[in-house]
């Protein structure tokens, strides 16, 4: 009974101490960077990813102890090495996805165009190369579907989310803010704010 308390209390407190966590780094978020090497570097503020990563890892970590650590049947003695190796594994991808994004996830932008740099790969396009700006005003995010057909997505989120409005409406073809006024107004107000 007392392991039944335990882990109850634990996961109560992972699920207050999570949320609290985000908004706590989410608050300390800065709406203006400056440029690094000529280029302004949009990324979630530092500890967020890192908090989604051990958000995966712990549960996973805690399958994989449970699967060697419970009483198997002898004729099912394997199966804990097998499920145990595949939570083990799945947490593993999932927190060290979640942690190469803390590490080097950002989104570059400068007066030619953008870089967006994700945990394994990058991805460049012009400025030009924007055939459509979204806004979604329910998460407030922005992304820019490119001519290509991939996506940029820019959230509210981001440290520097006024200083790249202020970059795009200066940047972005004119057609593509004039077909998108909800978006475009959205980025008015982001920059002056």
């Amino acid at each position: 009974m007392s392991h039944v308390v335990i882990g109850f209390t634990a996961m109560v407190v992972v699920m207050i101490t999570v949320p609290l966590l985000l908004a706590w780094i989410g608050g300390q978020r800065k709406l203006r960077v400056a440029r690094t090497g000529g280029a302004l570097v949009l990324r979630m503020p530092r500890g967020h990813h890192a908090v989604l990563a051990a958000l995966a890892i712990l549960p996973f970590g805690a399958f994989t102890v449970l699967a060697l650590s419970v009483a198997w049947t002898p004729s099912s003695g394997s199966g804990r090495f097998v499920l145990a190796g595949f939570t083990g594994l799945l947490g593993t991808i999932l927190g060290g996805w979640l942690l190469l994004l803390e590490a080097r996830g950002c989104l570059r932008v400068d007066d030619a165009g953008f870089e967006r740099v994700g945990a394994l790969r990058r991805r460049r396009a012009a400025w030009g190369d924007v055939a459509k700006l979204t806004f979604n005003p329910v998460s407030n995010w922005f992304f820019m579907t490119l001519a290509g057909g991939g996506r940029i997505y820019v959230t509210e989120g981001h440290d520097g989310i006024a200083s790249f409005a202020e970059v795009a409406l200066q940047r972005l073809p004119p057609k593509v803010l004039a077909d998108s006024p909800e978006a475009a107004q959205a980025l008015r107000e982001v920059a002056e704010s």
